[in-house]
């Protein structure tokens, strides 16, 4: 595939009002200009949306399109809501805070509300390639869908991930940390996935 010579970026927001999460999320989209092969596009979700502003995601993007070092891209960054801590954690459950507990409510977002409403609104019918990527706990959930939707998800970003997520308290005398790791334990004790 050519990469095309200097591509501009284009960014939009939008609110999505989501049932399964019950609040507005906020929604920006990076979009490469001059796309002449719709199915050349592939899409990057990214969670924390609202710290890619202050890393200066836009000009990053612009650099590697001007130097031809990225091939064409939606990224889509998704902010958070006040509960950040709840929303994002794994699908499996909560760890043993409770915390995490509605990470299956942000699957449901993502999978029923945002990839349709992307799909639609952007009048793309199949992306390339799909990819989702975060920071910190935003790395774990990322993460956790990747794993758990293989037949959508083709690679994962985890940026200073919170592996850490565990299903017991590290100060409990039950504590394993072989086995109270959860993503580490989902991930030992899944099957390869195709891809």
């Amino acid at each position: 595939m050519q990469l095309q010579k200097n591509i501009g970026v284009l960014k939009e927001s939008t609110i999505l009002f989501s049932e399964p999460l019950d609040r507005e999320v906020k929604v920006d989209f990076y979009l490469p200009t001059n796309i002449h092969a719709p199915e050349s596009l592939s899409l990057l979700l990214i969670n924390d949306g609202q710290d890619l502003v202050t890393m200066g995601f836009e000009h990053i993007l612009s650099s590697l399109y001007e130097n031809q070092h990225l091939r064409p891209l939606l990224c889509v960054g998704i902010h958070c809501g006040n509960d950040r801590i709840n929303e994002y954690g794994m699908i499996i459950g909560p760890d043993f805070k409770g915390r995490g507990a509605k990470a299956p409510d942000h699957l449901r977002f993502i999978l029923e509300e945002l990839l349709p409403f992307i799909s639609t609104t952007y009048k793309v019918a199949a992306f390339k390639e799909m990819s989702y990527a975060g920071f910190s706990l935003g790395g774990l959930s990322a993460l956790d869908v990747v794993w758990n939707c293989p037949s959508l998800f083709t690679k994962a970003g985890v940026f200073s991930g919170s592996l850490w997520w565990r299903s017991k308290d590290i100060l409990e005398k039950s504590h394993n940390e072989n086995t109270a790791r959860m993503m580490h334990r989902q991930l030992r004790l899944g099957s390869k996935k195709k891809g």
